[in-house]
This record gives structure tokens, C-alpha cells and sequence, in this order.
């Protein structure tokens, strides 16, 4: 808390407009905060809902300020997470202050790209390959301030303006934006909500998260990226598994097949996300390189900017 006293904004300087996220502890509402240099910017507001302040939704609601500050610590923040304005903690509900993100998530975007295909036959590959960049230089940015995200996924990035993409998300995604990705589990005597097509072995197995964990997701959003958006589907079991049957597949080697229109170096790459043995999978740093020699030269390092 005393890292976020130099965050905290007066709420006398909001001015709250509509919902555009409802869950069942939390929402989000769209706002506008006055900033120290006299204009107005659109934010969206996180809140838990006063009557849900479970543990777990505190827990998530606190990590989420904590990471945020972190990466903030310049105040510049990283170009590929969406700007963190400030937190609101001497009122009820407190607050956490974010950019508000105009355009579509990635999925979506991603889906608009498949209809616009079937008509034009452009896929935009290296367009859909620059979201991938900005996504992997963002990973590893988080690894090197040892901060792990836990939910990589291309319903939690966001594609700004400029066509860059931004992680979005950073605790009460599950709960506020619900969507079919999430089942909810007993995982550790807790109950959550948890993104199971998305998590590692070790993540379903013992609960464990780490940079790591974070680029066997990776592997998947790039997977969701190659397929134009696809809901996740391993061969051989349901569309919605629970803990033990995505152990039981991921055990057997069963992993996402390869998409249609992605080419095997490419697939390659997604595969490389997925081995078992956490050490041995590519760090952030080798996965942008792995993806910008996929791309032309002039067109590489266009997520840095």
C-alpha cells in the first residue's frame, strides 16, 4: 500500500458513465479522470461489488494494484500494457484506474479478420504475426520484473489505436468479462475460476504458476492467432474439460492441431510452448526472435514503437 500512495487519486476527479463489465464480485465501469495536467482521459474503472468481498476476490483485486505500480514504476509503463492511471483506496469501492481500451479484444479482432478473409482472401498474416511480437516483448518484460500473468489469452489483449496489442488484464478478467473459457474448479481448497484450456501442466497439476506457465499460454494465444480466434478444442475430449480430463489428454501428448492456413515453422514454434518440462521451453525473448524471422525485415521491431 505504500508503493500505491503515490497512485491514489481523488474520486472527486471521476466522472463514472456506464457499466461495461458485470460479474458475479466484480465490474467495470467506463469513467472519466481528470488528470494532474488539467484535461480529461477515458478510463475504465475496476471495482469488486461491495456485497462479494470474498477473499479470493480481495487477494486479485490487491495483486492486480501491486503488478500494475510495478511495471508502472517509470510512470511510462510498457507500451504493450494498456496505461495504469491510479488507484482509488481511501473511499468504498476502491478502485483501480486503467486505460480505457476503445477498440476490440485480440479474439475479436480476430474474428473480423476470418469474415473479411472469406470475401477479400487476405488473411493478414503479418499483421496477426505483429500482435504476436507485441505480446511476446510484453512476456518479457513481466519476466525480467518477475511478475507472472497467469491468464495469457487472446480474450485479454487489447488492439489500441496504432494496431498494437496490449495485455489488458491482470486479476478480475475471469469474473467481469465471463466467458465460456473459464470453468469453475476447487484447486488448493479454493474455489476459482480458471482458464483450463489455456493453463500448463504444472499449473492444472500443482497449482503452479511462473513465467514459465505464462509461455505454455502464450503458446496458446499464438495458436488463437493462427486460427483466427477459434475456441481451443483438443482432439479426443469435450469442448469444456474439467482439471482431470485436460491432465489426462496433455499426459497422452494430445495437443492443439495444427490450424489450416498456419505453416509448419510457424506451428512449430506454438509447439514449442507445450513441452512438458518447464526448462526447456523457449523464453520470451527466443519466441519474438523465432516469430520476427518469420516476418520481412522492415516490418520487424514494429511493436517496440
Amino acid at each position: 500500500m505504500k508503493t500505491l500512495s503515490s497512485w491514489e487519486a481523488d474520486k472527486e476527479d471521476i466522472r463514472f458513465e456506464h457499466m461495461i463489465g458485470e460479474g458475479e464480485f466484480g465490474h467495470v465501469v467506463r469513467g472519466r479522470l481528470r488528470v494532474p495536467q488539467g484535461y480529461e482521459v477515458l478510463v475504465a474503472a475496476k471495482s469488486i461489488r461491495p456485497d462479494r468481498m470474498t477473499e479470493s476476490a480481495v487477494r486479485d483485486f490487491r495483486r492486480e494494484m501491486d503488478i500494475l505500480a510495478r511495471i508502472h514504476e517509470d510512470k511510462e509503463g510498457h507500451p504493450n500494457v494498456v496505461k495504469f492511471y491510479g488507484v482509488v483506496t481511501k473511499s468504498d469501492p476502491q478502485y483501480i484506474l486503467v486505460e480505457y481500451a476503445s477498440n476490440e479484444d485480440l479474439r475479436r479482432y480476430l474474428w473480423n479478420v476470418r469474415e473479411q478473409c472469406k470475401t477479400t482472401g487476405h488473411t493478414k498474416l503479418l499483421e496477426r504475426l505483429g500482435f504476436a511480437c507485441d505480446v511476446a516483448s510484453r512476456l518479457s518484460e513481466l519476466a525480467r520484473l518477475k511478475i507472472v500473468h497467469r491468464d495469457i489469452a487472446a480474450r485479454n489483449v487489447v488492439i489500441s489505436d496504432r494496431k498494437v496489442a496490449k495485455i489488458a488484464d491482470f486479476g478480475l478478467s475471469r469474473d467481469v468479462y465471463m466467458s465460456s473459457a473459464y470453468e469453475r474448479t476447487n484447486q488448493g481448497g479454493k474455489e476459482e475460476l480458471l482458464p483450463l484450456k489455456w493453463m500448463a501442466v504444472e499449473s492444472l497439476r500443482d497449482g503452479v504458476y511462473t513465467c514459465e506457465s505464462d509461455v505454455w499460454s502464450y503458446g496458446v494465444l499464438l495458436w488463437e492467432i493462427t486460427s483466427f480466434g477459434e475456441e481451443p478444442r483438443y482432439a479426443g475430449g469435450p469442448m469444456h474439460p474439467d482439471v482431470c480430463t485436460m491432465l489426462e489428454l496433455l499426459r497422452k501428448r494430445v495437443r492443439l492441431q495444427q490450424p489450416t492456413n498456419c505453416s509448419q515453422p510457424l506451428y512449430r514454434i506454438v509447439r514449442s510452448c507445450w513441452i512438458v518440462d518447464p526448462s526447456k521451453r523457449p523464453t520470451p525473448e527466443e519466441l519474438l526472435r523465432k516469430i520476427e524471422q518469420l516476418m520481412p525485415p522492415h516490418l520487424v521491431n514494429r511493436h517496440l514503437r
